[in-house]
């Protein structure tokens, strides 16, 4: 089952009735409505695309209680998506003050025409926003020690993967790439692109060794098509998606980064707490 066609999953009853309350204003059999749209995902898929939504998630300032982070992320990509369609360029971050303009705009767009890939995107920033840790017992050299990891730390994760055969790391490596890419989307005013006399990003959005957005780069990239070549990829629908991911992850994060600087200025920090 491709990511398209499972994305509903993700809408709870509140979402669809948030949707179809903010879309379809001249019928009042919102129940009705509800349970014919929730076995079609090709005409939530075109309500989403709806102005009207954008504006009231703008407008309400507790938009976050109201709808899930997924459907909220599944707005903003669209908006992002028609925005990025009406320009040539993106802006890139030299350090945190200076941007200079980069003309992939085009391709970002046709990224984001690619529903499972713009579906990924949504979940994958929704996995953000209820960051879980836990602890691990383990034994080695004839000791036991306890060792507490976050989901978010980057070298928490990479730890974790060494601590179970290959043949089990697929959800390691995923999320490894995912929070690369989260962090180089979300919170890239914190690098430069350069290796050298680059700002890095606080070890607590991305683990102990400190990274500059190059490096995310090129582990996102590296995890993405790790996680890829595994039988769970495709089980999941994920292989095509993770492949794309792998191949464009500069432009996948471009969308976030405009989110960030036009959208969520106001709650990123709520969200991603």
């Amino acid at each position: 089952m491709s990511v398209a066609m499972s994305y509903l999953q993700d809408l709870s009853d509140s979402d669809l009735n948030f949707i179809i309350k903010t879309v379809v204003t001249k019928r009042q059999d919102h129940d009705y409505l509800c349970n014919f749209l929730k076995d079609k995902p090709d005409f939530i898929d075109i309500m989403l695309d709806d102005e009207k939504l954008f504006g009231r998630v703008q407008e309400e300032k507790d938009i976050i209680l109201k709808v899930s982070p997924f459907l909220l992320f599944s707005i903003l990509l669209r908006k992002a998506k028609r925005d990025l369609d009406q320009q040539a360029y993106t802006m890139e971050f030299v350090d945190r003050r200076m941007r200079i303009p980069v003309f992939d705009a085009s391709n970002t767009t046709k990224l984001l025409l690619n529903r499972d890939a713009r579906e990924y995107l949504a979940r994958m920033l929704a996995s953000f926003t209820r960051v879980e840790s836990a602890t691990v017992v383990y034994r080695a050299r004839g000791m036991t020690y306890q060792r507490h990891f976050s989901e978010l730390d980057f070298d928490d994760v990479l730890e974790l993967a060494g601590m179970v055969e290959p043949p089990y790391r697929f959800p390691f490596y995923k999320r490894l790439a995912d929070i690369a890419l989260f962090v180089s989307g979300i919170f890239s005013e914190y690098c430069r692109g350069q290796e050298t006399g680059s700002d890095t990003i606080p070890a607590r959005l991305s683990g102990k060794k400190l990274r500059t957005l190059q490096n995310l780069e090129e582990e996102g990239r590296h995890f993405y098509d790790l996680a890829a070549t595994y039988d769970e990829a495709g089980d999941q629908g994920l292989r095509e998606v993770l492949i794309i991911l792998a191949d464009k992850f500069t432009l996948a994060r471009k969308p976030l980064n405009y989110m960030v600087e036009h959208y969520l200025a106001g709650y990123r920090t709520q969200l991603f707490a």
